[in-house]
């Protein structure tokens, strides 16, 4: 929640211009409802990516740490630099990946492929990372 709440609250304060109650508004909703929702939600699918690929996978609270610890990268995210934007989208993405392989004992290689749906909806979609790279891109 650290991390979504200096992220968005950077992004806040470099890309609007709105009154000191929006910006709490805005910050608060982001940080205290849609994190924690989000996190839990991509954690359930994670889980169930896991059944497929994991024969002795440990629990959805293992899961939610994984996730929650490789978004720490993100923290920059807020900055209007895509490049940045996109390095910390692929270095949660790795972190996410190593850190399945090594909690939930499954090969790198599986550890990436049931991996590839929730990064793309953390770093991707939550983080802006395809917005940025389709910036870089462009």
């Amino acid at each position: 929640m650290a991390v979504v709440m200096i992220e968005e609250g950077s992004r806040l304060i470099i890309h609007t211009s709105w009154t000191v109650a929006y910006f709490l508004i805005s910050l608060g909703v982001a940080v205290l409802i849609v994190t924690p929702i989000l996190l839990h939600i991509v954690a359930a699918i994670q889980t169930l990516l896991l059944r497929i690929g994991a024969k002795n996978r440990k629990g959805i609270g293992a899961t939610v740490q994984v996730i929650g610890y490789s978004i720490a990268p993100c923290i920059f995210a807020g900055f209007a630099i895509p490049s940045l934007r996109v390095l910390c989208a692929i270095y949660g993405s790795i972190l996410l990946i190593i850190g399945l392989k090594e909690v939930h004992d499954v090969s790198l290689r599986m550890a990436f492929l049931i991996s590839i749906i929730p990064a793309i909806i953390v770093f991707g979609w939550l983080f802006r990372g395809i917005l940025a790279l389709n910036s870089l891109l462009a």
